[in-house]
C-alpha cells in the first residue's frame, strides 16, 4: 500500500515534525525527543497503530467480538505493547481518555498498555463495515468521525491515546504509519483542527528514556 505523503526514511526519524517556514531542520533523533518531551505537559492526541499481528493483510469475515475470526497480536506484539505502557509511565507522559477500536487487536493493544479498565471500545475507531472495498458513505463516516477525535482537546494537564488501525490515518490524512505499534502525535488547536506534529516508531519511547 502507499504509505501516502511524508513517510519517514530514517529508522529513529520523526517524520512530519511541524516546523516554521525557514526554519533549521531538527535531526530525526532530536524531533522525537522533543515531541516525546513535549507531550509531559498534556494535550496531545496519540494516535497508536496497534501493535505486531505477526502479519499485515484483511482479516476473514471478522466478527466483532470473536477474536478468532481476526488477526491478533503475537508474542512479539505483546511485548512490544508492554515495553510501550512501561515507557510511557518512566518517562511520565500523563494519560486520560484512551479510546479503541472495537478489533481484538487494538483494544488488546490498549489493555497491554493501561489495565483492563484503563480504556475504552468505540466504533468509531473501527475500520469500516465495508473494508477492504470501502464505500464512498464508510469512508465519509470514518473520516468525519476520525477529524473530530483529533480535533478534541484532552483534559487539562493530559494527552489523549486512540488505538486503532493504518488504513484509517490514510483514509484521513494521506499519510500511512507503516510499522505496527506506530504512534502520530497530533496537537488540537481547541477550534477545531489539530496539527501533525510527530510520528514515534514503538523503540523510540525506550529510546527517550536514555
Amino acid at each position: 500500500m502507499n504509505p501516502g505523503p511524508g513517510r519517514r526514511t530514517s529508522m529513529l526519524g520523526l517524520v512530519l515534525a511541524a516546523l516554521p517556514a525557514g526554519a533549521p531542520a531538527r535531526t530525526a533523533d532530536e524531533a522525537v525527543r522533543r515531541a516525546i518531551s513535549d507531550l509531559r505537559q498534556g494535550g496531545f492526541v496519540i494516535y497508536i497503530r496497534h501493535g505486531e499481528t505477526g502479519g499485515i493483510g484483511a482479516d476473514r469475515a471478522p466478527v466483532m467480538g470473536d477474536c478468532s475470526t481476526q488477526r491478533n497480536l503475537d508474542a512479539t506484539g505483546r511485548a512490544q505493547v508492554r515495553r510501550m505502557g512501561e515507557d510511557f509511565r518512566a518517562l511520565g507522559l500523563p494519560v486520560g481518555k484512551v479510546l479503541s477500536s472495537e478489533y481484538c487487536r487494538c483494544w488488546q493493544h490498549a489493555e497491554a498498555m493501561f489495565g483492563k479498565d484503563g480504556y475504552r471500545i468505540v466504533e468509531a475507531l473501527s475500520l469500516p463495515r465495508s473494508y477492504p472495498a470501502v464505500t464512498a458513505d464508510d469512508r465519509r463516516l470514518k473520516t468525519d468521525a476520525l477529524r473530530a477525535l483529533l480535533a478534541e482537546p484532552p483534559a487539562p494537564g493530559t494527552n489523549t491515546v486512540l488505538v486503532s488501525h493504518g488504513n484509517n490515518m490514510l483514509m484521513l490524512t494521506g499519510y500511512h504509519p507503516g510499522t505496527q505499534g506506530e504512534a502520530v502525535i497530533f496537537r488540537p488547536d481547541g477550534k477545531g483542527g489539530y496539527a501533525r506534529i510527530a510520528s514515534v516508531l514503538p523503540p523510540d519511547w525506550t529510546a527517550a528514556r536514555r
